[in-house]
């Protein structure tokens, strides 16, 4: 019995205890099994399954449509209830502990940095006990509440089930695009959400979001303006096997009356055809399942979106839901090599900076980039081709890196003095050029590419000419006499990485 007094005898680390594997038609695992990062939207903030000794969670997918199997064991459960009580207990007394000395470190974070709202906003996200599981619950029962109807349990019906299906697998929707590999060639399929196979498909992929994206959730499958993109690789023998995805959803994307007259169509009264008038993509969730990941496929998917939205002329804007660091990185990368691919660096109105306001909205338009992530690509761009040697351009390239920060920041900052903008704004424009430069490091080197459309003939095309020029001469001319007051600017850094260094992390 004195086993049962031991708290972290009857305690299970939720997302050690749970692993999760993709298996081959013929019964073997596509790579190795792996663990999630997150186990709290399913077993509650403590991630900790009590009652159980020896507790192992086994969830695998078939690797071609994913019918997903269930399997969980235990040497011996904890069937007394008063000890079972003691346990969950002495563990959420050790969690409040934690907490209380973490909610004290962010007291002291938030009062240095004047950012007391956010530590608030975390308190409140985190007050939502009431809805996670009950402690003791079986967890095969809490799992399933997570997964389609459709689970195996009998290992042998899935395994039978995976053999007879993979070769009739073809995956639902559109074939995009495809690339090939040393051993396979993989495709991307796009397919709306009210597709029954997609439907299939979704419900069973969705967990996929809990257990890798931080605070991720299901999306609306009732909701047809979703549409699911979808990675497989494809052998020889034509077998096909789920490697990731990202799902997009459309807003209707309005900037002002007479533009939108005049560039959407007047719609039937009864259509119901919302893909036929201008708008804008949001990727939403975004993943690549763990045995596919480090080999770029996360950049094939996210070109895969960007090369459609491209070239569709309705598709005004492309913006990301919530991104984390690792996307953030994927997304700067593709979207500067994008860039140069377009030639848009190249146009001769693109000069040092500080680059003209008039430029960066026409670029941005052709580009389909949302306006902050545009603003660092060419502060990344004008960063490439720097010379620090110029203290005159290094001055006016660091004026315009701080202007965008302390605009994106003004409300936090409003309370700070002086010296205390001016410190912290240097120190985080350091970690800003130091970071572009981990990311410009990695990237070849542009080749010349002539830009479809230059503003110099965007504007002579719509009757104006010498904007840029004009606005310069503005510009100098409000100089003279009087100096003006410069505004003081920073950000304050967040640290969101993974490994506890601190990271400056933009949207």
């Amino acid at each position: 019995m004195t086993s049962i007094t031991l708290p972290e005898v009857w305690t299970a680390d939720s997302n050690k205890a749970l692993s999760v594997s993709l298996v081959n038609p013929d019964g073997t695992v596509l790579g190795k099994e792996f663990h999630p990062k997150f186990t709290y939207p399913i077993f509650g903030d403590a991630e900790a399954i009590y009652g159980y000794k020896d507790l192992s969670i086994q969830l695998k997918f078939g690797a071609t449509d994913l019918a997903p199997f269930l399997n969980v064991s235990y040497s011996e459960k904890l069937d007394n209830a008063e000890a079972l009580a003691s346990v969950i207990e002495e563990v959420q007394k050790n969690l409040n502990a934690q907490e209380e000395n973490w909610e004290d470190a962010e007291e002291e974070v938030a009062q240095e940095d004047g950012d007391k709202e956010n530590e608030q906003d975390e308190k409140d996200d985190n007050g939502d006990d009431d809805e996670k599981p009950k402690n003791g619950d079986d967890p095969a029962t809490v799992i399933k509440k997570f997964l389609p109807d459709d689970i195996f349990t009998s290992e042998s019906d899935w395994l039978s089930h995976l053999s007879s299906s993979a070769t009739e697998f073809t995956p639902p929707g559109t074939l995009l695009t495809s690339y090939p590999t040393d051993d396979s060639t993989f495709e991307v399929w796009k397919c709306p959400i009210s597709d029954p196979l997609q439907q299939k498909i979704n419900a069973r992929m969705q967990i996929f979001v809990l257990f890798f994206v931080e605070a991720g959730s299901y999306i609306d499958a009732s909701d047809d303006r979703w549409r699911i993109y979808t990675l497989y690789s494809k052998s020889s023998d034509g077998v096909y096997k789920f490697a990731g995805f990202t799902t997009v959803y459309s807003y209707l994307y309005y900037k002002d009356a007479k533009s939108y007259d005049s560039s959407n169509p007047v719609p039937d009264k009864d259509s119901q055809d919302f893909f036929n008038l201008q708008h804008r993509k949001r990727i939403s969730q975004f993943l690549i399942l763990p045995p596919f990941q480090g080999h770029h496929h996360g950049a094939h998917l996210y070109n895969a979106l960007m090369d459609e939205f491209y070239a569709d002329p309705l598709v005004k804007e492309v913006t990301v839901e919530d991104p984390n660091v690792a996307f953030d990185d994927l997304r700067d990368r593709c979207d500067i090599e994008r860039l140069d691919r377009l030639g848009i660096f190249n146009d001769e109105s693109f000069t040092d900076a500080p680059v003209s306001p008039e430029w960066i909205k026409f670029a941005r338009e052709q580009s389909k980039i949302m306006p902050r992530q545009f603003e660092r690509l060419v502060e990344m761009a004008l960063l490439r081709r720097l010379k620090k040697s110029n203290a005159r351009q290094y001055k006016a390239y660091r004026l315009q890196v701080k202007q965008r920060l302390y605009k994106h920041n003004r409300e936090a900052l409003k309370d700070l003095d002086r010296f205390e903008r001016v410190d912290k704004l240097d120190e985080t424009y350091r970690g800003v050029e130091e970071d572009y430069y981990r990311i410009l490091q990695v990237l070849p080197a542009p080749e010349y590419v002539e830009p479809k459309i230059t503003f110099r003939q965007y504007e002579e095309a719509h009757g104006r000419s010498g904007v840029i020029e004009k606005s310069k001469k503005e510009a100098s001319s409000s100089g003279k006499g009087k100096g003006k007051k410069r505004a003081q600017l920073l950000e304050v850094p967040e640290e969101s990485a993974a490994d506890g260094t601190k990271r400056v992390r933009f949207e």
